[in-house]
């Protein structure tokens, strides 16, 4: 998925999220802490647990057999519902509304042929934070306007050089530092996309074909109508027509903390070092 020592992998995926339509933990990489932005009061507060396209319920303990088999519920849609329209007004609808939040939370896995990615970032206008994982390791990356600030694991720096000694080199250097790049560096600057409003989240509802409602359901936990394009499904939430999951085979990303999150701060100078003096 990430090609060596560049981001192409990262843009490839990217690529693939828009034709479609929880954090994974670094574990011995010792990724760092990425702060976590202080909430502000919630407009509406969301369910953050993605819903596969093809749901299988599972019986969880203290669940009787019987209630395994209930069907679900189909929500009843309200006056206000958005449900009853074409589809075609509630994509242009969601797309508006999508680019309208001034922030979200987008938590799940996306996949590039046998590779995968798990992320989870929040976003606002001007910038955003998160961590980033996939089988050459994980990071956590921040963006502050048009300036991206990247930790990658140890295990990351291994993936990306030819020994052991090479990368323990550069381990060294940084330090546990931030590197600080921008959002147009051909080669870092690639990861933080993820981690921007305008250049991810606000790009990701375009169809690849004719788009088709499906019936109604509650989608974590929200009243929701599906948007179909014959290569994946967008939840919509009815009463607000808000994107909640996209969802194509095993891949699904989930939206919640609509204008909830606030901008993060950058790191202390004494925390960061510049790209260009790791020749990157």
């Amino acid at each position: 998925m990430v090609g060596k020592r560049s981001g192409v992998g990262a843009v490839a995926l990217m690529a693939l999220v828009v034709g479609c339509g929880g954090p994974k933990d670094a574990g011995d990489d010792a990724l760092g802490s990425t702060p976590t932005p202080a909430p502000q009061s919630p407009s509406q507060s969301s369910v953050q647990s993605p819903t596969p396209l093809r749901p299988s319920t599972v019986a969880t303990p203290g669940q009787t057999p019987s209630a395994v088999l209930d069907k679900p519920t189909i929500p009843v849609p309200s006056s206000s519902s958005i449900a009853g329209l074409s589809a075609k007004v509630i994509l242009a609808k969601t797309q508006a509304a999508a680019k309208a939040a001034t922030s979200v939370r987008m938590k799940g896995a996306v996949s590039d042929g046998k590779e995968r990615m798990v992320l989870d970032v929040r976003v606002t206008k001007n910038g955003g934070q998160g961590s980033i994982t996939t089988s050459d390791g994980g990071m956590s990356v921040m963006v502050i306007g048009k300036t991206a600030y990247l930790k990658m694991s140890n295990k990351f720096w291994q993936s990306q050089t030819k020994s052991k000694a090479e990368a323990d080199a550069i381990v060294g250097l940084i330090a546990g530092r931030w590197i600080k790049t921008t959002m147009s560096d051909k080669d870092l600057g690639n990861f933080a996309l993820f981690a921007s409003k305008a250049e991810f989240f606000d790009t990701l509802f375009e169809p690849s074909g004719a788009v088709k409602k499906t019936a109604p359901k509650t989608v974590d936990g929200v009243p929701a109508i599906g948007l179909g394009d014959g290569d994946g499904t967008l939840w919509v939430d009815t009463a607000t027509a808000r994107p909640v999951s996209l969802e194509s085979g095993s891949d699904k990303l989930s939206f919640s903390e609509y204008n909830q999150v606030t901008t993060p701060k950058a790191p202390p100078a004494s925390q960061v070092i510049d790209g260009k003096a790791l020749g990157m």
